[in-house]
C-alpha cells in the first residue's frame, strides 16, 4: 500500500465517529422508493465535499423503453407499487396509455453520479449504490423509530442500514479519506447512487444507458463484506381466476352446478405453480442443484376474492414471486415456464378450460452470472485473503442492479458490501457498525490497488 494510502487508512480508524455520524444522517433522511430527492441531496453533498465531479440526471423512461424493449421496467413508487400488470412485456406506449404516467415516474428523482477523476493510466472503477427503500409499514411492528439511527449492541437500527445506505456511505467515506489523504489515483472512480432499485432496477439501468461504465464495478448490496460474482432473477407475477357469482340458493340449478367460486378453483392453480417449483428444483447437474440451492424458489405471497359471504367470488387474485438462479435460464425462459404451468392448470379443470385463469408479471428481473476468477473478484479475494477475511466466492442469493452492469454494461462486477441481506425489508432493520467500518477499511486497501496510485516525489 502506498504511503498515502496508508494515510488515508489511518484517517478513517480515527475518523470513526465521523462514519458513523455520516450514515446516521442519511438513515433519518426518508428515502422509500419513489421519494429519493431529500436522500441524493445529502449523497450530492458528500461527494461535491470529497472534490468529484457532480453530475444529476432523471432516468428517461422513454428512452429506456426505446433502448432496452426487453429489460426496462415501469418507474415504482411505494404508495403505487407493482400496480400495472402486464401479460408480455411492459411498454411506453402501455404507461402512458394507462394513464398513471403521472404517478409512476421520474421527476424529482435523480440519479446521482459523482467522478473522481484520475491522473490517468490507471483502471477505472464504479461503487454503486442506491439510495431507495422499502416502506417502513407496518410501524407497529417496529421496535426501534425506523429512522432514528439508534445505536444498541454496536448496531445501527433503521430503514435502509443494511439495504443498503450502509454500503452507499461505506463507499463515500472510503473516497471521503483517500482524497483527505492526498492519494492521487491513476484510474477513475464513478459513484452511482441511484433511484428505484426496488422493483425497478431503472436507476442503474439509466446510467448503463447514459455510458457511466469503467472496467470494473462493485455494487455495494449488503454481503457481510463478502464477493459474490452472480445473483439470482426475479420474477412478481399474478394470476386472476374467474368465478361465476351466485346465491347459495342459486349455486345449483336442476341437480346441476350452477355458481362457481373463484376460490375453489384456487387449489388448481397454486397446485400447477408448485408442480413448477418442484420440476425446476429436482433438475441434476445445474451448478446451483450441486451445491443445495434452489434453482427456483415460488414465494406465494397474497391472496384475495370474494364480495359476500353469501355470494361466490366472481374473482379471486393470487400474487407471488420467484427467485431463479442464473443456471435456471434466462428471465424469458422462466416467464415462459410459468406461461406453460397456467394452462395446464387451465386445459386440467373443465370449468378452467373454458374460463382461463390469466397470468399476468408485475415486474421481472434476470439474473447474472460470470466466471469467478474475473480479474475484480480475484483481486479482492487476494486483498480479504491477505487480512484474514472470509476470502471464498459466494452465490448471491437476491436480485440487484449487478445485472445491469454485468448484462447491458458489459462491465466485470463484484457484489461486496456491509449488512446483511436478512435484515433487508423487515421491521427493525439494522447493520453491525463493525462490518459498516470494516468495509470502509477494506475499500480504501482495494482502491488505489486497483486503480493505481500516483505517488508525489
Amino acid at each position: 500500500m502506498s504511503s498515502s494510502a496508508e494515510t488515508a487508512k489511518d484517517l478513517a480508524k480515527n475518523g470513526t465517529a465521523e462514519s458513523i455520524q455520516r450514515l446516521g444522517n442519511l438513515v433519518r433522511i426518508p428515502s422509500p422508493t419513489g421519494e429519493e430527492r431529500e436522500a441524493q441531496r445529502m449523497v450530492e453533498q458528500c461527494l461535491a465535499e470529497l472534490g468529484a465531479d457532480v453530475q444529476v440526471h432523471e432516468p428517461d423512461t422513454e428512452q429506456l423503453f426505446s433502448r432496452y424493449p426487453n429489460i426496462a421496467q415501469y418507474p415504482t413508487h411505494w404508495q403505487h407499487d407493482l400496480i400495472l400488470p402486464y401479460e408480455k412485456l411492459p411498454t411506453f406506449d402501455a404507461l402512458r396509455e394507462s394513464g398513471l404516467e403521472s404517478v409512476l415516474n421520474y421527476d424529482g428523482r435523480p440519479n446521482v453520479v459523482g467522478v473522481v477523476k484520475g491522473t490517468g493510466g490507471g483502471r477505472s472503477l464504479i461503487l454503486n449504490g442506491h439510495v431507495d427503500t422499502v416502506t417502513v409499514e407496518p410501524v407497529s411492528e417496529w421496535t426501534k423509530d425506523p429512522y432514528g439511527a439508534e445505536i444498541e449492541d454496536d448496531r445501527m437500527y433503521g430503514r435502509g442500514t443494511s439495504d443498503m445506505k450502509g454500503g452507499v456511505m461505506a463507499g463515500i467515506m472510503a473516497l471521503t479519506f483517500l482524497t483527505r489523504a492526498g492519494v492521487r489515483l491513476r484510474g477513475d472512480v464513478i459513484f452511482h447512487c441511484v433511484v428505484n432499485e426496488e422493483h425497478a432496477g431503472n436507476g442503474t439501468l439509466d446510467l448503463v444507458r447514459r455510458g457511466y461504465l469503467a472496467d470494473a464495478a462493485i455494487v455495494l448490496e449488503p454481503t457481510h463484506n463478502r464477493v459474490a460474482v452472480s445473483h439470482t432473477g426475479g420474477l412478481y407475477w399474478q394470476v386472476t381466476v374467474p368465478g361465476r357469482q351466485v346465491s347459495p340458493g342459486a349455486r345449483w340449478r336442476d341437480g346441476k352446478l350452477d355458481g362457481v367460486s373463484a376460490i375453489e378453483k384456487l387449489p388448481s392453480v397454486i397446485q400447477a405453480l408448485l408442480d413448477l417449483e418442484r420440476g425446476y428444483n429436482q433438475r441434476r447437474g445445474a451448478p446451483s442443484a450441486n451445491d443445495g440451492r434452489a434453482l427456483l424458489s415460488l414465494v406465494m405471497g397474497k391472496v384475495g376474492g370474494g364480495t359476500y359471504e353469501t355470494a361466490t367470488a366472481r374473482e379471486a387474485v393470487l400474487r407471488g414471486s420467484a427467485y431463479f438462479a442464473p443456471d435456471a435460464g434466462s428471465v424469458t425462459d422462466v416467464m415462459m415456464d410459468f406461461r406453460s404451468s397456467i394452462e395446464k392448470a387451465n386445459a386440467a379443470d373443465p370449468y378452467l378450460s373454458k374460463n382461463n385463469a390469466r397470468l399476468e408479471f408485475l415486474h421481472h428481473d434476470d439474473s447474472a452470472d460470470q466466471p469467478p476468477d474475473i480479474a475484480v473478484a480475484a483481486e479482492m479475494c487476494e486483498l480479504l485473503a491477505e487480512r484474514g477475511d472470509d476470502a471464498g466466492i459466494h452465490p448471491g442469493p437476491f436480485c440487484c442492479d449487478m445485472r445491469h452492469l454485468v448484462n447491458q454494461g458489459a462491465v466485470p462486477s463484484i457484489i461486496f458490501g456491509p449488512g446483511a441481506i436478512a435484515q433487508a425489508h423487515r421491521s427493525d432493520e439494522y447493520i453491525n457498525l463493525r462490518e459498516y467500518l470494516g468495509c470502509i477499511d477494506r475499500l480504501i486497501a482495494f482502491i488505489p490497488r486497483w486503480c493505481g496510485v500516483e505517488e508525489v516525489h
